[in-house]
């Protein structure tokens, strides 16, 4: 055994992530040096599974060790195991002198039976002791004690009031509470953090998205550029919510996003609302993106936003190297009207194969292969309404427009964002009847 308490203590830290027998953990409680006990403490909590009388008998034995830290190690344990035998020992704890003893004890008693410290948490909330306090609220948070709520966004909106805010973990921690207890009352405030404090910003977005905050939407949408992945891939989600297609112009270009999360959820925003014009950055996803599980998704979502005109693609992909895609694109086939001779051989195809047949059986039902519905005639399918002497220009006019439509986002300054959807969907029309001519004439 190494003379080195720190080298014990790791030790025996490591011996409770291993599930070490409990004797050998209670073995160390007789260590001479407090920081060993309290190593020993905490991982028979966080490796035993009641019931465990020996362990629990040792654990209440502890309670009552000289080092405080051996004292609150063994009673968060008790709370751990829900050792409701241990309860009124834990409830004692609650009047000692040290906080970091209560502050176990109120963490412990709400996993063993919270109906004995919901009516003490405001009170322990009021406490001037940061650690009892970080404890109540943290309590609020797992027993959604709504009548905490009031007094944990004044604590929060005081917080913020303060100019050196060095410590994030308190306000980290009384927003997720607010999250938790939907409390609709902290959404201004919660706006207001996520608009100017950058160091919060990231949870505060979070718990309005869990809140269903709609009116947010609008108000953090230039967000959207933050360059926090995390953030960005919320307010989208956010958005969605709030079905807020208006941001579609600064949510369009983060199909390019250098973020897996952020492109995934971009992928879902665009599907949600239809926005055809995206289809080209989905068909570059769908075949090119680097990550192998986003490009289903796109597949799928290229489907929805291109219907019948998807099929050449989903031929393609039926051959892709990639089983997931080819799983999408046998999926896909099922939404679409009719068949070709060649996408029937491609399911054909897939559904002999074992990895993709268990995702071919809806397509196959839903359409008659026996007699296959031929395409209609391209010129029928790929007409747009476009005057005769423009459509030698419409090469120049596509790109003109397609430029237009990328810059929308760096507008947002100068413009309400509701007028930059109205001009994004008008460009939108003519982007897409402008994509099908040219189609066309190749």
């Amino acid at each position: 055994m190494s003379r080195n308490p720190r080298d014990r203590s790791y030790a025996v830290k490591r011996l409770g992530e291993l599930k070490a027998r409990p004797d050998i953990l209670m073995s160390m409680m007789d260590d001479p040096n407090g920081f060993v006990r309290s190593a020993s403490a905490e991982a028979l909590g966080r490796s035993v599974e009641l019931p465990a009388p020996d362990v629990v008998s040792r654990l209440l034995a502890a309670i009552d060790d000289p080092n405080n830290y051996v004292c609150a190690a063994a009673v968060n344990s008790l709370g751990l195991l829900k050792a409701t035998e241990a309860v009124h020992q834990v409830e004692t704890c609650l009047e000692d002198i040290h906080p970091i003893v209560v502050q176990a004890a109120i963490l412990a008693i709400a996993r063993i039976d919270p109906s004995r410290i919901k009516d003490r948490l405001l009170e322990f909330l009021q406490s001037d002791e940061y650690l009892i306090h970080l404890a109540a609220a943290r309590a609020c948070g797992w027993l959604t004690h709504v009548p905490c709520g009031p007094y944990i966004l004044r604590s929060l909106q005081d917080f913020m009031k303060l100019k050196d805010q060095q410590d994030l973990k308190l306000p980290k921690l009384y927003i997720e509470v607010l999250s938790r207890l939907q409390m609709k009352e902290a959404i201004p405030t919660l706006v207001e953090i996520a608009e100017h404090e950058v160091g919060l910003r990231g949870v505060a977005v979070e718990a309005l998205v869990e809140m269903n905050a709609e009116e947010a939407a609008s108000i953090l949408s230039p967000l959207l550029s933050d360059p926090s992945n995390r953030l960005r891939r919320n307010l989208i989600e956010m958005m969605m919510q709030a079905d807020y297609d208006a941001a579609l112009p600064l949510v369009r270009p983060l199909l390019k996003d250098s973020a897996i999360t952020v492109r995934e959820t971009a992928l879902a925003a665009v599907s949600k609302w239809g926005d055809i014009v995206s289809a080209e950055d989905v068909r570059q996803i769908a075949f090119n993106d680097p990550n192998p599980f986003v490009r289903p998704q796109a597949v799928l979502t290229l489907t929805k936003l291109l219907g019948q005109d998807a099929l050449p693609d989903l031929v393609a992909l039926s051959e892709d190297l990639n089983l997931h895609v080819r799983r999408a694109a046998a999926q896909s086939m099922a939404e679409l009207d009719y068949l070709t001779s060649e996408a029937k051989s491609a399911l054909l195809r897939l559904a002999m194969d074992e990895d993709t047949a268990e995702f071919t059986r809806e397509a196959l039902e839903v359409h008659d292969l026996s007699a296959i519905r031929p395409l209609p005639p391209v010129e029928q399918k790929m007409k747009a309404p476009v005057p005769e002497e423009l459509q030698t220009k419409s090469g120049s006019l596509l790109t003109l427009l397609e430029s237009w439509q990328e810059a929308l986002p760096d507008l947002q300054r100068d413009f309400d964002l509701e007028e930059l959807s109205e001009v994004d969907q008008a460009l939108s029309t003519l982007i897409v009847h402008l994509r099908r001519l040219n189609d066309r004439s190749e």
